[in-house]
């Protein structure tokens, strides 16, 4: 119904009145009779003024029109679609019912009626629920049929244009399309992470990450393809998407962030891998030796939060091979670490370090780094053993013994507790 159908508004009862007994002077006598027979089955109770639109009756009415041309129909489809589903019997027309449905999907995202899209494949899913009953189990791998259907790139390109268009103001639509979005295969990722690089908003690139971290729970394969072919762009992004997720797939994502060209996301990684698994540090440990400066001290700052055995002995077998040839700071920095991670383990090698008398070989300007090394290493691991070899060093007759403990005084042992392995 359109709004040119309608009548016109009444005019005022008095100017109608005027009108109808002019047009009855000039009439015809003979129309007499039909307006006679048109009285007589009409109900005689009802006046012809009754029978006008008022302005009121016609705006109510304009309105009821308006809303009958605006009314969507696709809620209202789905609706009796899902009743259908829910009572179909035979398999064959479950499944031409499903097909229908993937074509109203597309066209509902097109349309960006997210929320009906949701309510569609929540109730899809209930489908599934361990509650059906045996006779109707034939639904279920139809249903994963259906979702695995909407995997087509067409659809993922679809979704990844609407998210690049959308506005944060439009935050019922964004919101709403991120839990569709869940029930969409993992394949679906790459044509995320347009969005993540593109999107200027945070809030936006928030929300996708964690959606790219719902889907990777269920298959990390998409997201390693990701970081094979877009690590190095992705950078803090695809270390903010994996610091959410675990499991041997994502540590070895980590551990190819570890060489990348960004010392910042490559400091992270190093973090992030120390802190999940301390067995992480022996692939890790060849980076104390790293040609960037920031990269060996993020190394040994990692390292030196954790109270370890295996990084105890990797440190100890650093320090007892070719050492010497070693930045001078860069050593000491080692000795200090392994005085954090350490424990008693390392008292004799500190204090063969610290006392030896063969002091000549530590003759040089390079050489009493070991000393005061070792020194500080054994206050740092503040034990009664390491105390007892700092009070021989303290009265030595050796200056260079006693100059190294020196260093020590300075020495005070970092708050905070720390983990043990």
């Amino acid at each position: 119904m359109y709004f040119s159908q309608l009548p016109a508004p009444a005019t005022d009862p008095q100017v109608v009145a005027d009108q109808n007994e002019s047009d009855q002077s000039q009439q015809p006598a003979e129309s007499d009779g039909e307006d006679t027979y048109a009285r007589s089955i009409a109900d005689p109770s009802i006046s012809d003024a009754q029978l006008e639109l008022s302005n009121t009756d016609y705006k109510i009415l304009q309105q009821m029109v308006k809303e009958e041309e605006s009314w969507d129909i696709t809620d209202d489809l789905f609706e009796l679609l899902l009743i259908i589903l829910r009572n179909q019997t035979q398999q064959e027309k479950f499944t031409a019912v499903l097909g229908f449905i993937s074509e109203v999907a597309f066209e509902t995202i097109e349309l960006e009626k997210f929320d009906l899209l949701i309510k569609l494949f929540q109730s899809l899913h209930k489908l599934l629920s361990p509650e059906i009953s045996t006779e109707q189990d034939w639904k279920i791998p139809l249903i994963d049929r259906f979702f695995h259907d909407l995997s087509k790139p067409e659809i993922f390109q679809l979704i990844s244009e609407k998210l690049l268009q959308l506005q944060t103001s439009e935050i019922e639509k964004l919101e709403a399309l991120e839990q569709a979005l869940h029930y969409f295969s993992p394949e679906v990722i790459p044509f995320l992470v347009p969005v993540i690089m593109q999107r200027s908003s945070h809030e936006i690139q928030q929300l996708v990450s964690e959606v790219i971290v719902h889907l990777s729970q269920r298959d990390i394969g998409p997201l390693e393809k990701i970081a094979e072919q877009h690590g190095l762009e992705m950078g803090d992004k695809l270390l903010a998407i994996l610091n959410c997720l675990q499991g041997d797939g994502v540590n070895g994502i980590l551990f190819k962030m570890c060489e990348h060209p960004s010392n910042k996301v490559r400091r992270k990684a190093i973090n992030e891998l120390v802190e999940r698994n301390l067995k992480n540090t022996q692939k890790l440990f060849s980076l104390i030796d790293d040609p960037s400066k920031e990269i060996r001290a993020c190394i040994l700052a990692a390292f030196a939060k954790h109270k370890s055995s295996v990084l105890e002995n990797l440190l100890l077998n650093y320090l007892r091979g070719n050492s010497a040839q070693k930045d001078p700071a860069h050593i000491l920095a080692c000795y200090k670490t392994l005085g954090h991670c350490g424990s008693n383990t390392a008292v004799p090698f500190l204090r063969r370090i610290l006392l030896s008398r063969g002091w000549i070989s530590f003759m040089g300007s390079g050489k009493l780094v070991f000393r005061e090394g070792a020194a500080i290493a054994l206050a740092l691991l503040d034990t009664p053993e390491a105390k007892n070899v700092l009070q021989k060093a303290s009265k030595s007759r050796f200056k260079v013994i006693r100059k190294a403990f020196d260093r020590t005084k300075t020495i005070s042992a970092l708050s905070g507790e720390n983990t043990n392995d």
